[in-house]
C-alpha cells in the first residue's frame, strides 16, 4: 500500500510565491488607504461619504483596509453562468476553467472572412452560431470597450442575434447604465423572470476601470446596478507597461489590485455579495505606440501572476488569450495564439476569452476561432496530464510482451489508442503528400471546417413570443 504519495496530473504554471502576493496585496492596500482613486459619480461618492472613506478634492477617495478587507471576503467563491437553455454551465470555482470566443464584431476585415454583404445582425449571428458548433468554445463574447460614444454600431438588437446563434453563456458590455437595465430586462425574460435570472445568470457585465486608479461615472453607475441585481461583474484593468501602469509587471500587479479593491468596496457598499470576477490586459505598448501588444510575453506573465492573486483572494479571473497581433492568419498569428492559450491554462484562469481575435485584438476572424478551437483540444489533451495508476504503468503488459515482443496486437494497446490526439485542421502529411494534395494550408483547412460548421450545425431554436418581446424591449431603449 502506497502512503504520502502525491499525485500531480494537471500541469500548473504559478508564478508567484504566496509571500510575494501578500507582499502585492499589502502594498496594493496601501495605495487604495494612503494615496487614494478618482471617483467621478456623484452617487458613489455619497456612498463612500457615508462609509469609514475619506473623499477630499471633491472626488479623490481613500478607503481604510478594514473597509476593503471586508468587502473582499463578501464576494462569492462560486460564480456560474448558464445559457439560455439553462443546461450550458460556466463554473468559476476552484479547479474549474472555460474558454471564450470573441468578441464577435467588428469581423475580420474583407479579404480575410468573406462577410460579403451581410448585415451587423446577420454577422454577429452567424459567428455565434459557428461558436455554438465548435465544442471546446464555452461562452461567448460581445464587443467589450463598449461606451456611449462608439455605440453606433453595435446596439441591443445583436445580444438578440447572439442568443439566436447560441445557447451559451455571455459575457456582456452594455454602453451606460440604462443599457444595463435593459439587458438586465432581456435576461429576466430569456430566463424566466428576475429571481431565476440571479440565480442562474444568462451573461456577465463587462467593465474597464480608466487607469491608473480612476473610476468613470458611467463604470461607477454600471458597477451598482450590477451589486444591486447581482449579476456577474468583470472588473477589467486596462493597463500599458509605462503608459497607464508602473513600467515593471510588479508594480503593474499592486495598481490593478488596487483597481480591483476599489471596485469591491463601492460594490460592497451598495449591497454586500456582488459575484466579482477581476480581468483586463496588462501588456507593454505596442511597437506602433497605439495601444498595447498582445502576443507579448510580459503579457502571458502578468496575466498569469494576476491570475495567482485572484486564486489567492478567492476570486474569479478573467485572462485575455487566443489573441494575435497580426492582421491576417499566417505563422505568426498561428504562434501567438498558441502561446497565449498555453499559457492561460496554465496558469488556471477560471475564464479563458478573447480567443480569434487578430490584428492587435481589434477584429473577430473567423477562421482563427476554428483555429483556436483546435488549439484548445491540444492544450486539453495536455492538461490531462499522466496517470500512473496500475492500468496506465502496465507492468503486466510489459512482462508478457517481454523483450523483442510488439504491442499492436494487444487489448491494451486497443483501448487507449483512442485516446490520443488526432486533429483535424493540422496536418501530419509528408511534403510529398501534402503537395499532391493541393498545398492547403492550416488557414485554408480552418476555412473549409468554418464553412462546414455554418452549413450542418444545428442550432436550439428561440420561441418567437420571446424574440418578440427582445426585440421589443430593445427598441424600447433606443
Amino acid at each position: 500500500m502506497k502512503i504520502k504519495e502525491i499525485v500531480q496530473t494537471t500541469p500548473n504554471f504559478q508564478v508567484l510565491s504566496e509571500d510575494e502576493i501578500e507582499r502585492i496585496y499589502f502594498d496594493a492596500l496601501g495605495v487604495i488607504e494612503s494615496e487614494g482613486a478618482r471617483v467621478k459619480s456623484r452617487q458613489a461618492l455619497e456612498l463612500f461619504e457615508n462609509s469609514q472613506a475619506v473623499v477630499a478634492e471633491g472626488d479623490l477617495v481613500r478607503i481604510p483596509a478594514v473597509l476593503v478587507e471586508r468587502a473582499l471576503r463578501g464576494h462569492p467563491g462560486k460564480i456560474a453562468l448558464i445559457g439560455r437553455t439553462r443546461k450550458w454551465y460556466v463554473r468559476l470555482q476552484k479547479d474549474e476553467l472555460s474558454f471564450g470566443a470573441g468578441p464577435v464584431y467588428p469581423l475580420a476585415p474583407a479579404g480575410d472572412e468573406p462577410a460579403g454583404g451581410q448585415s451587423v445582425y446577420e454577422q454577429v449571428y452567424n459567428t455565434a452560431r459557428l461558436v455554438d458548433g465548435l465544442p471546446n468554445f464555452d461562452f461567448i463574447a460581445g464587443p467589450l470597450n463598449r461606451s456611449s460614444e462608439n455605440a453606433a454600431s453595435w446596439d441591443l438588437s445583436h445580444v438578440i442575434a447572439m442568443l439566436q446563434g447560441t445557447k451559451k453563456p455571455l459575457l456582456l458590455s452594455s454602453a451606460d447604465a440604462d443599457e444595463l437595465h435593459c439587458l438586465w430586462q432581456m435576461g429576466s425574460r430569456v430566463c424566466g423572470g428576475a429571481e431565476e435570472l440571479r440565480l442562474g445568470p444568462l451573461f456577465a457585465e463587462y467593465l474597464e476601470i480608466d487607469s491608473p486608479l480612476t473610476l468613470s461615472a458611467t463604470a461607477a453607475e454600471k458597477l451598482l446596478f450590477c451589486a444591486e441585481k447581482q449579476i456577474p461583474c468583470v472588473c477589467a484593468s486596462r493597463v500599458i507597461s509605462g503608459m497607464t501602469a508602473p513600467a515593471t509587471i510588479a508594480g503593474m500587479l499592486v495598481q490593478t489590485l488596487a483597481e480591483t479593491m476599489l471596485v469591491s468596496a463601492l460594490s460592497f457598499l451598495q449591497k454586500p455579495g456582488m459575484p466579482l470576477i477581476r480581468g483586463g490586459v496588462t501588456s507593454v505598448p505596442h511597437p506602433s505606440g497605439q495601444g498595447c501588444c498582445f502576443g507579448a510575453p510580459e503579457m502571458s506573465l502578468s496575466e498569469a501572476a494576476n491570475t495567482d492573486i485572484s486564486k489567492w483572494l478567492g476570486l474569479g479571473m478573467l485572462y485575455p488569450a487566443g489573441i494575435t497581433d497580426a492582421g491576417s492568419l499566417g505563422q505568426d498569428a498561428g504562434s501567438d495564439l498558441t502561446a497565449g492559450l498555453f499559457y492561460g491554462f496554465l496558469s488556471g484562469a477560471d475564464m479563458i476569452y478573447g480567443s480569434g481575435l487578430i490584428n492587435s485584438g481589434q477584429t473577430a476572424s473567423l477562421d482563427a476561432m476554428v483555429m483556436c478551437n483546435e488549439i484548445i483540444e491540444m492544450i486539453k489533451h495536455i492538461g490531462n496530464g499522466i496517470s500512473t495508476g496500475e492500468e496506465y504503468l502496465a507492468i503486466d503488459l510489459i512482462e508478457s510482451v517481454g523483450p523483442g515482443g510488439e504491442y499492436l496486437s494487444q487489448d491494451h494497446t486497443y483501448a487507449h489508442w483512442q485516446n490520443w490526439f488526432r486533429p483535424i485542421l493540422g496536418s501530419r502529411s509528408t511534403y510529398d503528400n501534402w503537395s499532391a494534395a493541393g498545398k492547403k494550408t492550416m488557414k485554408d483547412r480552418a476555412a473549409e471546417e468554418r464553412q462546414k460548421i455554418l452549413d450542418e450545425h444545428e442550432r436550439a431554436p428561440m420561441e418567437e413570443e420571446v424574440v418578440n418581446d427582445l426585440h421589443a424591449l430593445a427598441a424600447g431603449k433606443a
